[in-house]
């Protein structure tokens, strides 16, 4: 059966390497195929290693070469997809990106152990498109003109 990427109506990507979590998700989040997102790394730095790992500047790099700002936090908007950086479970002191596609966790790793309970568990990054945080930045906004002048900041 094929798992089927809500926020593209695409397959989702598999990992194929031990480290290449990063390519698969950003091609899940940008709507691109491994082998753009592999191209567009080594078009950034010619010596990309092709089945990662990944690093987060060449992941924004190849983002915003497509027009997407991507922003990193400790906070996730869940009504929008999103990369999320986590322990990883099966490798003691590394990390592992999978990736939230609006409406359930995608572990890019084949067999992958990582669900919603795990990333709320092990959870210790957030990435999503500039544009999807809108809303919150927009609360924020709304909090700050609401304080009183002699609130402290």
């Amino acid at each position: 059966m094929t798992l089927i990427c809500a926020h593209t109506g695409q397959p989702a990507v598999y990992q194929r390497s031990p480290d290449d979590c990063m390519i698969c998700v950003l091609a899940m989040l940008t709507g691109r195929s491994y082998e753009d997102v592999v191209a567009a790394a080594l078009a950034h730095d010619p010596a990309f290693p092709v089945q990662g790992p990944m690093s987060h500047s060449i992941l924004r790099s190849v983002a915003h070469g497509w027009g997407f700002m991507l922003l990193s936090g400790i906070y996730m908007l869940w009504a929008s997809p999103g990369i999320v950086g986590v322990l990883s479970p099966t490798l003691p002191g590394t990390g592992h990106a999978v990736f939230w596609d609006g409406e359930k966790i995608i572990d890019p790793k084949p067999g992958g152990q990582v669900d919603r309970a795990y990333v709320d568990a092990h959870g210790l990054e957030f990435t999503q498109r500039a544009r999807d945080l809108l809303p919150l930045h927009a609360h924020e906004l709304a909090i700050a003109a609401a304080r009183t002048t002699d609130e402290p900041f």
